[in-house]
């Protein structure tokens, strides 16, 4: 059963040690912390239980357990969730099962299946012998080879199609996974790929979701040199890097992503020994890619052609990576067009490329200033335009500070009158953008004091009685709490003591979702009140319960208020008495 499933992946599995693989954690007492991934902020309020094994952002207000963090972050659906979860648990997974069956997880069982053929067919085949010898011209590995499972797409207008549907798959799936095209003229499809170096390309899981064919014929204008899967449900080329998958852990442990352009600069740099490389493929490093390598590093270093001149690939993707703060630096290749041929040269030359990387803004500042004749009115404007637009981008204050003054230095401007031209061409940088961010709930102030009444209830039981004698339910203000704090307060007298855990139990029985609200109180307490002392307690809570009582008394005399009116406007004087005597004797508690 699907149900079995998930148990035996939660039991093997800790909720801290995924979401490390996403999110730089800190311990926070019981709890650990993170700056919240679903929505830009520089407090962290994204805090994750393992006690609960739960997760959840006190700010945006998202939540849930390790499959449901793993599908807001991937863009998954719970079948796929289920499959990645079950593979780092080391769980088998029963396959009929149709809850763990969707078009994504068929289109992932074609991609493998893909790359075992096209690996294969290079491996074995006869007619890949000149691409096994194209690889060994390129200095690849056999142990590489199967590493990044390399393989070959033979010159044949449908030799994969057939395979699969000698393997019962149907035609329309293998189109969908976008490896196949179909006909212009009649019915059916042909290969996508047909003699090529096949490069998988795979998630930061290590599933296969796409692939990269370099062509392996004489060169034709019509002809591609490299071409890359198509857009499907399970690959979006702007959001995946290649190699990713192998390299994430180098990067987290030295603290540095380097980014090149071709799959064979990856490829060389990992076999070479140096595997904190990844791969953009050849085009401008997007929002998506950026945010990806950030689960592992906040420091990324360039090894392409960054040509600050006009708006070139590299340079927007050195602006998507300004754009979140990221530590840049750029690689200068002391020898060849790429790290491919730096590295056949010597690896040695590589790794000094990489200990001598300058940073981003050293670099703009070399690249502007060195052909430019500052004695030139001209060449002043064009060197202060081509930085200002740079140091706009700079988040932090000083850092931006320190630079306009570099330049002002190195054209002989006052700073004053580079902020001002800062501030008329409005290229101040602007806020990190929140496309992609949940706004954040702001909740009343009275439902965030009924909550912190629950949450300290829950977790120091030992002011239950005081809690119980005054505070009453109607003094709450959302339903759902009202509702737990009635069930508190029933178990509590039922039990005359409180164990958290034997409560919860109760509720699971009764409510599930309330037991999740009381695990989601406790969580926002630790967050709250970390470390507090028992004293500091006691006094928070009689602040809490005194505060939500004047709320409620408040507002019992504004309807006493609205109610006398009416009776007077009616000439009820019977009714005004009443609502009179009521209003005084409130306004009495409300004075104490």
């Amino acid at each position: 059963m699907a149900q079995d499933n998930i148990e035996e992946i939660k039991s093997k599995l800790d909720i801290v040690d995924v979401i490390s693989e996403y999110l730089q954690l800190k311990r926070a007492g019981s709890n650990f912390k993170a700056l919240c991934p679903f929505h830009s902020e520089r407090n962290p309020s994204f805090i994750v239980s393992p006690d609960r094994q739960i997760w959840h952002c006190f700010s945006c207000g998202e939540g849930g357990d390790i499959f449901g963090f793993v599908m807001k972050m991937e863009g998954m659906e719970f079948p796929e969730a289920l499959r990645v979860l079950a593979k780092k648990a080391g769980v088998q997974l029963r396959y009929q099962d149709p809850a763990i069956t969707s078009q994504k997880t068929k289109l992932l069982d074609i991609c493998k299946l893909t790359a075992d053929f096209y690996h294969k067919v290079l491996l074995d085949s006869p007619l890949a012998k000149f691409a096994r010898d194209y690889l060994k011209k390129r200095q690849v590995s056999d142990e590489t080879v199967d590493l990044f499972k390399l393989g070959y797409a033979p010159e044949s207008w449908d030799s994969l199609n057939k395979f699969f549907i000698q393997k019962k798959f149907k035609e329309d799936d293998i189109f969908l996974a976008g490896l196949t095209v179909k006909k212009e003229k009649g019915v059916g499809f042909f290969d996508r790929f047909r003699n090529r170096l096949m490069f998988p390309i795979s998630d930061t899981h290590g599933n296969i979701i796409g692939f990269g064919g370099r062509w392996l014929g004489d060169e034709k204008k019509d002809m591609a040199k490299y071409i890359n899967s198509p857009q499907t449900l399970i690959y979006n080329k702007s959001a995946v890097l290649y190699g990713i998958d192998k390299a994430k852990g180098d990067i987290r442990k030295k603290k540095l992503a380097i980014i090149v352009e071709g799959y064979m600069d990856c490829i060389a740099s990992h076999q070479a020994g140096i595997e904190n490389v990844v791969a953009s493929s050849g085009t401008a490093m997007t929002f998506d890619q950026v945010k990806l390598i950030k689960r592992y590093t906040t420091n990324i270093a360039f090894a392409f052609d960054t040509d600050i001149a006009g708006e070139d690939a590299s340079k927007r993707g050195i602006d998507a990576a300004m754009a979140q703060e990221m530590n840049i630096k750029i690689i200068a290749l002391p020898y060849g067009k790429d790290p491919d041929e730096c590295i056949k040269k010597d690896v040695k030359l590589w790794q000094r490329a990489i200990e001598s990387s300058q940073s981003i803004m050293d670099y703009y500042f070399q690249k502007t200033t060195e052909k430019a004749d500052l004695s030139r009115v001209e060449d002043k404007k064009k060197v202060a335009k081509t930085l200002l637009a740079v140091i706009s981008k700079l988040a932090d204050k000083i850092e931006q500070t320190h630079y306009l003054q570099k330049l002002a230095e190195i054209i002989n401007v006052e700073e004053r009158i580079l902020r001002e031209k800062l501030k008329q061409s409005n290229m101040t940088r602007a806020s990190k953008t929140t496309a992609e961010s949940i706004p954040v709930k702001i909740k009343d102030r009275y439902d965030t004091l009924s909550e912190q009444a629950i949450g300290l209830a829950l977790k120091y039981p030992e002011n239950l009685n005081y809690i119980i004698d005054h505070l009453l339910p109607e003094y709450l203000a959302p339903q759902k709490l009202t509702s737990l704090y009635k069930e508190l307060i029933i178990h509590y007298t039922e039990k005359h003591e409180f164990d958290y855990t034997g409560f919860r139990l109760f509720l699971e029985k009764k409510d599930p979702g309330l037991a999740h609200e009381a695990d989601l109180l406790i969580l926002k307490t630790e967050h709250n009140f970390p470390e507090a002392e028992d004293d500091f307690i006691k006094k928070e809570v009689t602040a809490n319960i005194k505060e939500l009582q004047r709320n409620y008394y408040v507002n019992e005399l504004k309807d006493l208020e609205q109610k006398i009116k009416k009776a007077e406007k009616e000439k009820d004087r019977d009714k005004v008495k009443v609502y009179s005597e009521e209003f005084n004797r409130i306004a009495g508690q409300l004075k104490q």
